[in-house]
C-alpha cells in the first residue's frame, strides 16, 4: 500500500485544508523548532492541526532539531510534548535531523545519543517516534544501530531512492503543487499503514479503551442531522429526524448507525431519546380528542411537529394524515 502526503510548516502560510483533503492521504505538520519556548513554536501549527482534526485528515508532526547534546534533545522532546498533548495523530512524531551548523557538527555517536534521548522521552509518554533526514545524512551521520529502532523518513529528490536499509516514507519532492496551498510544498510517499498500527497500539493519544457513549444500541433517538459515514464531517438534513441506534463504532467521529442504513449520528447532533406517546384505550376517530385525553398539546403547530417527527412531511391536518398519527398513538408508537 502506498499513500501520498505532504509536510507543511509556516512557509506554506494559511492553507485551505478543505481543498487539500481532496488531494492527499495524510499530512506531517511542523510543530516547532529547537527548545521548549513559545517563540520557537511554528505559528501555524495549531491552525494546521485543528483543521486536520476537524476534517479528519490523518496527520503526524515533526520538530526541527538544533540539539548538540542530550540535554538539548530532552528540551526539544518536551517542546513537542507540550504542543501535541491535545491531538490524536495517526502518523509518527518525527525528529528532523538536518541542521549542519549544530547537530551536524557532532560526532555520529553524539547524534545517536541525541536521537535516542528525544525518542525515549516521547516513547515513555506513549508516542510513536520516527527519524527524518536527507539520504546523505542517513548514509554518513545516522549510522548507529540505534536508528534501526525507529521508522525512517528519507528526503531525496531523485527518480529512485537507493537506500540499503529499511524506510517507511520517502520525501521525493520539495517543489510540489497542491490545490489549497499557494506555495510549493514537499511531497511524500508512505509505505506503511501507520493509522492502523498507531490506533491499534493505543499510541499518539489514541487509547484502546472504548470511549464512553451516551447512547446504546436499541435507543430510539431524535437528531438534527445525519452523516453518510462514521467518519464523515459533512452534516446532512435527514428525511426523518428520529430512529433507532442499531450499531456503535467505538471512537468514531459519528459512532451511532441509525436503522439499517439511515445515516450516522454523534452525541452533538442527537437531541435526546425519543418519547413514545400512547392512548391505546381511545376508541374514537379524532386525533385532537385522543391527544387531549392524555394531556398532550393538540394545537395545529404541535400536530405538525409530531407529524414531522414521525416521518409525515408537509402536514396540512388532512383526515389521512391525522389517521396515520392516530393509529400510531393507539399503538403506543407516536414519537414525541
Amino acid at each position: 500500500m502506498i499513500t501520498h502526503g505532504i509536510d507543511v510548516s509556516k512557509f506554506q502560510g494559511t492553507i485551505n485544508w478543505q481543498r487539500v483533503k481532496e488531494n492527499v492521504d495524510f499530512a506531517i505538520i511542523r510543530c516547532g523548532f529547537g527548545q521548549d519556548k513559545p517563540s520557537q513554536d511554528d505559528p501555524y501549527f495549531k491552525r494546521n492541526a485543528d483543521e486536520c482534526t476537524r476534517l479528519n485528515i490523518p496527520f503526524g508532526v515533526y520538530l526541527y532539531s538544533y540539539a548538540t547534546n542530550e540535554q538539548e534533545a530532552l528540551g526539544e522532546a518536551r517542546h513537542v510534548l507540550r504542543l501535541i498533548k491535545d491531538y490524536k495523530m495517526a502518523y509518527p512524531i518525527y525528529y528532523d535531523l538536518e541542521d549542519n551548523n549544530t547537530t551536524g557538527k557532532q560526532s555520529n555517536e553524539v547524534i545517536a545519543n541525541i536521537a535516542k534521548t528525544f525518542a525515549d522521552e516521547l516513547e515513555k509518554n506513549n508516542y510513536y517516534v520516527g527519524m527524518y533526514a536527507s539520504l546523505y545524512w542517513w548514509r554518513t551521520k545516522l549510522t548507529s544501530p540505534i536508528f534501526n529502532r525507529y521508522t525512517r523518513w528519507i528526503a531525496y529528490y531523485g527518480n529512485q531512492l537507493n537506500f540499503d536499509g529499511e524506510y517507511d516514507m520517502w520525501q521525493y519532492s520539495s517543489t510540489g503543487s497542491i490545490p489549497g496551498i499557494t506555495s510549493m510544498v514537499d511531497l511524500n510517499y508512505c509505505y506503511k499503514d501507520f493509522p492502523e498500527i498507531i490506533r491499534n497500539a493505543g499510541l499518539n493519544n489514541f487509547n484502546n479503551q472504548t470511549e464512553t457513549n451516551q447512547y446504546q444500541v436499541g435507543d430510539h433517538v431524535r437528531f438534527q442531522y445525519v452523516f453518510l459515514t462514521s467518519e464523515s464531517t459533512n452534516p446532512l438534513r435527514p428525511y426523518r429526524q428520529t430512529g433507532i441506534i442499531t450499531r456503535i463504532v467505538p471512537n468514531a467521529r459519528n459512532p451511532y448507525l441509525i436503522g439499517q442504513d439511515d445515516g450516522w449520528v454523534n452525541d452533538q447532533v442527537i437531541e435526546g431519546k425519543v418519547t413514545l406517546l400512547s392512548n391505546s384505550d381511545y376508541q374514537g376517530n379524532s386525533l385532537v380528542d385522543a391527544l387531549n385525553e392524555i394531556g398532550v398539546d393538540s394545537s395545529f403547530e404541535n400536530r405538525r411537529r409530531l407529524a414531522m417527527l414521525n416521518g409525515i412531511t408537509s402536514y396540512q391536518g388532512t383526515n389521512y394524515q391525522n389517521t396515520l398519527l392516530l393509529n400510531l398513538l393507539k399503538e403506543g408508537q407516536l414519537v414525541s
